[in-house]
C-alpha cells in the first residue's frame, strides 16, 4: 500500500491522548485529557482500515489470501515488543508487588500472551475490592486482546464475503457495524464494565475502518479540494472535543463514541498533504511519534503503574519524568526491536517462530512458577506473608461446598457438636468489613448456630438503594435489603451482629486521611423512594430488628487508613531486612484520631441515637487509637500488620476485633 504519513500522525494523536489520560495531569483544577481514553478508539479505526485494506488488496490482486503470511506480519508487529515489555517488568514486580498482587500480575501476563486480556481484566476489575486500574501494569493490553480477536474473525469474514457475496460486502459491513453499535449502546447503560471490555461492543469501531478501506479501494480516495479542507478540520474538532469533554461518566463505548470515530474516519478519508490538517499530521515530529506509538503504548502503562506503586503521591515533576522514560524507551525499542523484527531479510520466518516460541515459553513458565509459589512469597519478609496478603480477607469464609460466603447469599453453620442446646443462634449481617472477620467468628463460635449474610459494599439499612458515581445502580438495592431483613426473620437467631462501612454509606465519599492517603475521588449516592436520608435508612433497619425482639450487637466503624498499608510499608522498607523490625518500630504508619472521629461522627450519632436495652456496642477503634501514640491510630507494630489494604483487617487485625465482638456476645444473657 502507498504510505500515508498522516495516518502515522493520527497514531501520534491516539497514543498521546491515552498517555496523557493515564498520566492525569491536573492544571488549573482540571484534567484536560479526561477523555483521552478515546485514543484507543482512534487506534481501532486505523487498525480496521489498514487490515481490511491489506486483505482486500491481496484478494483483488491474487484472487486468494495467504493466512500464514498475514498472521506472520501481525506477529512481527505485535509480539516482540510485547514480550520485551513483559520481561522488563518482572524485576519491578518482584520488588514491589505483594503476593496477591503478584498473582494477579502473573495471570494478566498469561492472559496477554494468549490475547485474552480484555476478558481477564473484566473479571479482575469488577471483582469486589479491586485495586485502582492505574496500578495494574498490564491492564492496557485489553485493547490488544480485542484487536487480535478481530484479526481472527475479520480475514474469515472478508474472504467469505469476497468469494460468495462480493456485491454486498459494503452492506454486510454496515449491518455488522450497526448491530455492534446498537449492542454497545445498550450495554453502556446496563453493564458498562462488560461493555468496555467486550469485543462485540468494540468491533463496530474497527468495522468503521473496514468500510473506509472498502470504499477507497472500490471508488478511490476523495478528490475534492473543498472536502479536503472541511472534513479533516471537522474530524480534528470531533476528536479534540471528545478528548477534552468526555470523562469517566460518559457512556463509553456507545453512541457518543461515534463522534470521535467519525472524526477519525473523516481524516482518513479526506486528508492529504494538501490540506492544513494533513500537513500537520504529516509533520515529521508527529510522524515520528506515530512510528513509535506501539512501543509507547506498551511501555507507558507499566512505567506509570510501577511508578505509582513506588510513589503514592506523585507530582507534576514525577509525571514529566515518567513521560521522558516512556519516550526514551519507546524510541530505543522501535530502533532495536520493532524495525529488525519486521524485516524478513533480517529475521526469517523459521527464526522468528523459534525466538517468539522460546520467549513465550519462558514468560509463561515464570508466571506458572509465580502462581505455584503464591507470588514467590518467600522473596518477602515474613511480616508480608500472611494469608491476608495472598487472598482477599473477605473471601476466606466458605460454606460446606467450599464456595465463598461473600456475595453468595446466606451461609448457615449448625452448632457443633450437633444439638448443642442453650446457645443462642447468631446472625451476622454486614458487608466486606464483617466478611473480613467472619472466618474467625465462625471458628470461635462453632457451638452456636451461625448465619452469615455478607454483601460487598452493602451494610444493612432499609428503604434506600446505592448508586455509583456513573449513575449505575449497585447490587445494594432497597429490594435486596428488604430480602435480607426477611432472611433474618426467617431464622431462629436471637442475636444479630451488625457491622459495616457506614461512614462511606452515610457520607457518600471515599476516605481521604488529609495526609496524602486518598482512597478514591469517586462517590456513591443513596436514593430512597420513601424520602429517607441515609441516616434514617440505617435507623429504620435497626429499629425493625429491635421491634422483632432481636438482641443487636452494633460494631462501630473500623479505622480507615487512606493508604494501602502493606503496600506502603513494602515499598518504603529498607533493603537490609535485618533492620526491618527496628524500622517498623521507628516508622509507624498512623492516621490522625481526629480524622477518624470526623469520618465516623455521623455513624456514631446514628448508632448512639438508638437507646434500647437490646443494643450492645463494640468499639474497634479503641484497639488502635490513642494506644501507643497520643491522638494517632496505628496500623501495625513491629511483628504484625493490622491492615490487608486501606480499610480491611488482616488475620491479626480480625483476631483483635473478634475478641471484642465475642466478649460482647458472651455478656448477653438469656436473649
Amino acid at each position: 500500500m502507498k504510505y500515508r504519513a498522516e495516518v502515522d500522525g493520527l497514531r501520534a494523536i491516539a497514543v498521546l491522548s491515552v498517555i496523557m489520560y493515564h498520566a492525569q495531569f491536573v492544571l488549573f483544577g482540571r484534567d484536560w485529557f479526561q477523555g483521552g481514553y478515546i485514543g484507543v478508539d482512534i487506534f481501532f479505526v486505523i487498525s480496521g482500515y489498514l487490515i481490511t485494506k491489506i486483505i482486500l488488496s491481496e484478494l483483488r490482486e491474487t484472487g486468494s489470501f495467504d493466512y500464514a503470511f498475514f498472521y506472520e506480519r501481525r506477529a512481527r508487529r505485535i509480539l516482540p515488543m510485547l514480550f520485551v515489555v513483559m520481561l522488563a517488568s518482572f524485576p519491578f514486580a518482584w520488588r514491589f508487588l505483594l503476593p496477591g498482587d503478584f498473582i494477579e500480575y502473573s495471570k494478566s501476563i498469561v492472559s496477554a500472551v494468549f490475547f485474552g486480556s480484555n476478558f481477564f481484566f473484566y473479571y479482575a476489575t469488577t471483582s469486589y475490592g479491586a485495586d485502582s486500574s492505574l496500578l495494574k501494569p498490564f491492564l492496557h493490553t485489553w485493547s490488544l486482546g480485542i484487536e487480535e480477536q478481530f484479526y481472527i474473525v475479520l480475514p474469515l469474514l472478508v474472504v467469505f464475503f469476497y468469494r460468495f457475496l462480493n456485491r454486498h460486502i459494503l452492506l454486510l459491513f454496515a449491518v455488522l457495524l450497526l448491530l455492534s453499535l446498537v449492542g454497545s449502546a445498550m450495554l453502556a447503560t446496563s453493564h458498562p464494565q462488560l461493555n468496555f471490555y467486550f469485543p462485540l461492543s468494540r468491533f463496530w469501531e474497527l468495522l468503521a475502518g473496514s468500510i473506509l478501506a472498502y470504499l477507497e479501494l472500490r471508488r478511490g480516495r476523495l478528490d475534492s479540494r473543498l472536502a479536503s479542507r472541511i472534513l479533516p478540520a471537522l474530524g480534528i474538532v470531533l476528536i479534540a472535543g471528545a478528548g477534552t469533554l468526555f470523562d469517566d461518566s460518559t457512556p463509553h463505548p456507545g453512541l457518543l463514541t461515534a463522534l470521535p470515530v467519525l472524526g477519525v474516519a473523516l481524516i482518513i478519508a479526506a486528508s492529504s498533504p494538501r490540506d492544513l490538517i494533513g500537513r500537520f499530521l504529516a509533520w515529521r515530529p508527529m510522524v515520528w511519534i506515530g512510528l513509535i506509538s506501539y512501543s509507547a503504548y506498551l511501555w507507558h502503562f507499566p512505567v506509570f503503574a510501577f511508578a505509582r506503586i513506588s510513589n503514592d503521591s506523585p507530582g507534576h515533576g514525577d509525571k514529566i519524568e515518567w513521560l521522558l522514560i516512556t519516550f526514551v524507551l519507546s524510541a530505543a525499542s522501535y530502533i532495536a526491536i520493532e524495525r529488525p523484527f519486521r524485516k524478513q531479510s533480517v529475521m526469517r520466518r523459521k527464526t522468528l517462530i523459534w525466538i517468539l516460541s522460546a520467549t513465550a515459553a519462558v514468560i509463561v513458565a515464570l508466571q506458572v512458577a509465580a502462581l505455584s509459589t503464591q507470588g514467590f512469597i518467600e522473596r518477602l519478609p515474613s511480616i508480608f506473608r500472611a494469608d491476608s496478603f495472598v487472598q482477599e480477607p473477605w473471601m476466606t469464609l466458605k460454606n460446606r461446598q467450599g464456595n465463598p460466603c461473600f456475595d453468595g447469599g446466606l451461609c448457615v453453620f449448625e452448632a457443633q457438636p450437633a444439638g448443642n442446646d442453650g446457645k443462642p443462634g447468631i446472625f451476622f449481617l454486614g458487608d466486606s468489613h464483617l466478611a473480613a472477620v467472619a472466618k474467625g467468628l465462625r471458628e470461635r463460635l462453632a457451638d452456636h448456630d451461625l448465619y452469615f449474610d455478607l454483601l460487598g459494599g452493602c451494610p444493612f439499612y432499609l428503604g434506600a438503594s446505592r448508586y455509583e458515581s456513573d449513575g449505575v445502580a449497585n447490587k445494594c438495592s432497597a429490594e435486596r435489603q428488604a430480602e435480607r431483613l426477611e432472611t433474618v426473620m426467617a431464622t431462629d437467631a436471637e442475636i444479630v451482629v451488625i457491622m459495616g462501612r457506614y461512614p462511606l454509606f452515610l457520607s457518600g465519599r471515599w476516605f481521604d486521611n488529609q495526609e496524602g492517603g486518598v482512597e478514591s475521588t469517586d462517590y456513591i449516592e443513596i436514593r430512597s423512594e420513601q424520602g429517607l436520608s441515609p441516616a434514617d435508612a440505617v435507623r429504620q433497619g435497626i429499629q425493625h430488628l429491635l421491634d422483632a425482639g432481636k438482641q443487636l450487637v452494633l460494631v462501630y466503624p473500623l479505622v480507615e487508613a487512606g493508604w494501602n498499608v502493606p503496600e506502603k510499608l513494602n515499598r518504603e522498607r529498607p533493603e537490609d531486612l535485618a533492620d526491618l523490625k527496628q524500622w517498623l518500630k521507628e516508622n509507624p504508619v498512623t492516621v490522625s484520631f481526629d480524622a477518624y472521629r470526623n469520618r465516623a461522627r455521623e455513624t456514631f450519632e446514628v448508632f448512639d441515637s438508638i437507646d434500647h436495652p437490646n443494643i450492645h456496642r463494640v468499639y474497634p477503634h479503641t484497639l488502635l487509637c490513642n494506644t501507643k501514640i497520643p491522638h494517632r491510630c496505628v496500623t501495625h507494630d513491629q511483628d504484625h500488620i493490622y491492615y490487608a489494604d486501606d480499610d480491611h483487617p488482616t488475620g491479626k487485625g480480625s483476631e483483635m476485633i473478634n475478641d471484642l465482638i465475642i466478649n460482647k456476645i458472651r455478656t448477653i444473657k438469656d436473649p
